[in-house]
Formats: structure tokens, C-alpha cells, sequence
């Protein structure tokens, strides 16, 4: 089964696109192009399949949606631009933003790289320490005739039993990392983990911000595209993937419904904050909406990758000194009765 597009591919795709139809090349002749250019894969396998649809129904959104490749909101958009004749200008904003998309999924994978590397380190060190180091020192207090007890008898017997599972620990280790990378590409999978992550207070707060990001962004290219405030609200609601974001559009719709201002609605399901709505009902007024929501989708996005990033920076000195602090009394807990003993000695 055929892997839906990565962001990178997504954002190129739509960029060339965009710069193609800006030179008054059909679109059909323009995927022709990309076709040939494209390198013998999968790729021109994809660019081949909407091609022959295309020259067939001359529907691009339902050639790309034949393939399986492409997400529903690149299809969407794409039906959005093709049936208002702005398909350009939407190619060209699908391509925005599937690179910051592509920018915020590097910037979280960039950020979670060293705290992961430094939390393997800490379980590596105290692996080694508790079942390598750990029974030499209990072997040297046997041979000194010493009686262990308290914090030192209790390092003493953890080594004992790091020792005797180490195997099926690294094994555990191994299937855990297995597991997660097999449910990053399964939706299902991918899903369930991630209401588990949503009750996490971060996760929850930089959800909530990417969805509103997304629905501004949605919301401003249906209104460049022609789309009126039903049309565009109701694609805009239906692109959101969060169950509890869904539930919250559905009742700013039936609010707007009843007359209450777009910002306003938003505003009190917890979609929008006070100024995101605030500008919202100030472009609306003053006839520029589209502007006030791509500044907000902007907004929105930034917000998420700062508090991701402070978040990280929070993160790495804490599994430092986690590190130091337990390595530090393990061998205190060993080393002031050798120490004592020792002294005694002398």
C-alpha cells in the first residue's frame, strides 16, 4: 500500500504546480512536465496515475484523490481552487504551508533529539553501573568481611538483579522502540497514542493552537477562493482531525447561526483566544478577513513552536542533572563504607 505524501513532497509538488499555471501551461500539460521530469519511482508512478485520470475526467482533485497519496486537505483544496479558477493562488498556499508544516516537524524532531539522546544515556550509565560496577564492589566488601546495609545493601541487591535481566531489559528496550516507530506510521495506531498524549497539558495547549492554526489557514484560502462564510466554515470544520475541535466548530456554527459575531463565536467555544477573535471581528468588518486569519493562522503556528521549543529547553538540563544526581549517590552509597573501611585500616 502506497504511503500518503510527506509535507516536503506536498509543498513541492504545489509549489511547482503553482509556478507552472503562473506560466500559462495547462494543467494537464503541466503534470506532463512533472512527469517526465520526475526520476523513475514511485514518484512518477503517482505523477503517471494522475495524469492518465486527468486527461481522462479532467478533474485534477478526483485524479489526485484516485491515488490515495494525497490527504484529504491537499484534495479539498485543490477541488476549491479548480471549481473558483484560482487554483494557482491556492497551489502557491498549499505550498506555504506545507513548508511551515515541513519547518514545525523538523524544529519538534531537532528539539526532541538531544533530550531523547541524553535519556538513553541516563538509562545506559545506570545500566552499566547497577550491573557491571555494582557486583565488583559487593565482591570487594565480602572479601573485606563487611556487613551492608541500609542504601548500600539496596544498590547491592538492584545490581544483582540488572545483572541477572539485563538481557531481557535490552530486549524490552528494543520492542518499545519498534512498537513506536510501527504506530508513527499507522493512523490507527497513531491516533490512539496520541489521545493518550492529549491529556498531557502541553500536548493539549500546542494541539489546541496548531488546530487553530490550520482552521484560520483553511478558512482565508476558501475566502480568497470565493467561498462564502458557510461554504468555507463548513470545509474549514471538516479538515480538523480532533474530535473535541470538532465539536467546539460545531457549536460556533450553530452560535453564528443564531447571530452572534464570527470572533465572538469562536471566542466562547475555545477555538479562537480574546485577541485572535478580536481580530477576527475587526477583519470581517473592515472587508479584510482573509488577511486577519492568515495573520492569525501565522500567529498561532509560532506560538506552538516557541512553547515546543521551551519546552525542550526545560526538558535537557532536568535529564542532566537527573543523571548526575542518581550517578552521584550510587557511588556515594558504595564509596563512604570503602572510604570508611579504609580509614579504619590505615
Amino acid at each position: 500500500m502506497r504511503q500518503v505524501l510527506n509535507n516536503e513532497e506536498l509543498a513541492f509538488l504545489s509549489g511547482q504546480l503553482a509556478m507552472i499555471l503562473h506560466s500559462g501551461i495547462s494543467t494537464l500539460e503541466g503534470i506532463s512536465i512533472l512527469k517526465e521530469d520526475s526520476p523513475a519511482g514511485e514518484g512518477q508512478e503517482i505523477l503517471n496515475e494522475v495524469y492518465n485520470s486527468l486527461e481522462e475526467n479532467g478533474d485534477l482533485a478526483e485524479a489526485m484523490r484516485g491515488t490515495g497519496c494525497f490527504p484529504d486537505y491537499f484534495v479539498k483544496m485543490t477541488e476549491i481552487g479548480d471549481r473558483s479558477g484560482e487554483l494557482e493562488e491556492v497551489m502557491r498556499s498549499l505550498s506555504t504551508y506545507y513548508e511551515r508544516q515541513q519547518a514545525l516537524t523538523g524544529s519538534i524532531r531537532d528539539a526532541l533529539t538531544w533530550p531523547l539522546i541524553l535519556l538513553a544515556m541516563l538509562f545506559a550509565v545506570l545500566a552499566v553501573l547497577m550491573s557491571q560496577v555494582m557486583p565488583v564492589f559487593e565482591e570487594v566488601f565480602e572479601q573485606l568481611g563487611m556487613e551492608i546495609s541500609g542504601v548500600t545493601s539496596v544498590a547491592f541487591r538492584l545490581g544483582s538483579v540488572m545483572q541477572q535481566i539485563s538481557a531481557v531489559v535490552l530486549v524490552l528496550f528494543v520492542a518499545v522502540v519498534i512498537l513506536v516507530l510501527v504506530s508513527l506510521k499507522n493512523n490507527s495506531l497513531r491516533s490512539k497514542v496520541m489521545g493518550v498524549l492529549n491529556h498531557l497539558p502541553l500536548v493539549c495547549t500546542v494541539n489546541e493552537l496548531l488546530t487553530c492554526s490550520r482552521f484560520s489557514h483553511t478558512l482565508s484560502l476558501a475566502f480568497h477562493s470565493g467561498l462564502d462564510m458557510g461554504e468555507g466554515f463548513t470545509l474549514a470544520a471538516d479538515l480538523i482531525d480532533d474530535p473535541a475541535a470538532k465539536e467546539k466548530l460545531q457549536k460556533a456554527s450553530l452560535q453564528m447561526d443564531e447571530g452572534m459575531d464570527f470572533g465572538e463565536a469562536l471566542r466562547d467555544s475555545g477555538i479562537f483566544s480574546g485577541l485572535n477573535a478580536r481580530m477576527a471581528s475587526v477583519g470581517f468588518r473592515t472587508g479584510a478577513a482573509e488577511t486577519a486569519l492568515e495573520e492569525i493562522s501565522l500567529r498561532c503556528q509560532d506560538e506552538a513552536d516557541a512553547r515546543i521549543q521551551s519546552a525542550v529547553s526545560a526538558i535537557e538540563p532536568a535529564i542532566t542533572a537527573i543523571l548526575s544526581i542518581l550517578t552521584g549517590l550510587i557511588l556515594v552509597s558504595v564509596m563512604l563504607p570503602l572510604l570508611g573501611v579504609m580509614s579504619n585500616i590505615g
